[in-house]
């Protein structure tokens, strides 16, 4: 048989599709097409007194917009600057004003506080306010705010003590 450079055409060819099959299966297979939440999961509160059922596009939107907005610092639910304060419902239940909600989490995206409500924060955390300050915050709309927010909420659902957990779980 003919050789180029010491490979066999045939071995070079079977090797090529290989490649090509594995990388097309990579590409298509990811997380659009992992198994879907359900509804329960899907089930958060929208302000104190309405929930809302989000659909799993709005969850998978939100996540994409943590991981390139919210991950670096908000890695698995915990706070990089402050690991007393995190991403899990009970923090989020316990801060003032409350932040277990779609709505509220979107204000605080919008004009961040300390935990107990007494401190402007908006030149310490990203928001939308000063967008002039972070800019990954620029382009995001009231329905990205939504999204991202519906997101954290879901995740401390499914995750539990995994999401914000620190050191000792995760």
């Amino acid at each position: 048989m003919n050789k180029i450079l010491g490979i066999d055409p045939l071995k070079k060819f079977i090797f090529g599709i290989s490649a090509f099959v594995l990388l097309f299966w990579q590409l298509n297979v990811g997380a659009a097409n992992a198994t879907a939440l359900r509804e329960v999961d899907r089930t958060v509160n929208l302000n104190e007194t309405e929930t809302v059922v989000l659909s799993d596009q709005q969850v998978a939107k939100g996540e994409r917009i943590f991981i390139n907005t919210c991950s670096t610092c908000h890695n698995s639910g915990r706070t990089k600057s402050n690991p007393n304060v995190t991403l899990s419902s009970v923090d989020l239940e316990g801060a003032e004003p409350r932040r277990d909600n779609i709505l509220a989490m979107v204000d605080y995206l919008k004009n961040p506080t300390s935990y107990d409500g007494e401190l402007d924060l908006s030149q310490l955390h990203p928001n939308t306010v000063r967008a002039d300050i972070w800019s990954s915050m620029r382009n995001l709309n009231e329905e990205d705010l939504q999204n991202v927010s519906g997101y954290v909420l879901v995740q401390a659902q499914v995750r539990g003590v995994a999401w914000g957990g620190g050191k000792t779980v995760n």
